[in-house]
């Protein structure tokens, strides 16, 4: 039963230590936009992404984001972001030039 015991809890400390390391990774990998959400697509298929000052389009992962970020369509926003690998990236509904992100906070602007 100990031995049990302290293979979960190695397992266990395994994990957190991953998953810790992970988010700080995140944290460093963030970038800002400055920008609008917009809706690109034509109903039934319509997706929100993000056109930044520049005018490079960026796609919105995870789905939940995306809906949520519907609200503010056409404010102006300054985002903060991380890039989405191109492995996660097949995930995105729309692919845009200016790659995939997931926002991890934004604050309106005007």
């Amino acid at each position: 039963m100990r031995k049990v015991f302290f293979i979960l809890l190695a397992a266990s400390l395994f994990s957190a230590c991953t998953t810790a390391k992970e988010a700080n990774t995140a944290m460093e990998n963030t970038e800002t936009i400055t920008g609008r959400v917009v809706i690109f697509g034509s109903e039934p298929f319509t997706y929100a992404g993000i056109v930044a000052e520049d005018n490079t389009h960026y796609a919105i992962l995870p789905p939940e984001k995306e809906k949520e970020l519907r609200g503010v369509q056409g404010q102006l926003l300054k985002f903060t972001v991380v890039f989405v690998t191109p492995a996660e990236q097949s995930l995105a509904s729309i692919n845009l030039k200016g790659g995939t992100v997931t926002p991890l906070a934004w604050e309106i602007l005007r």
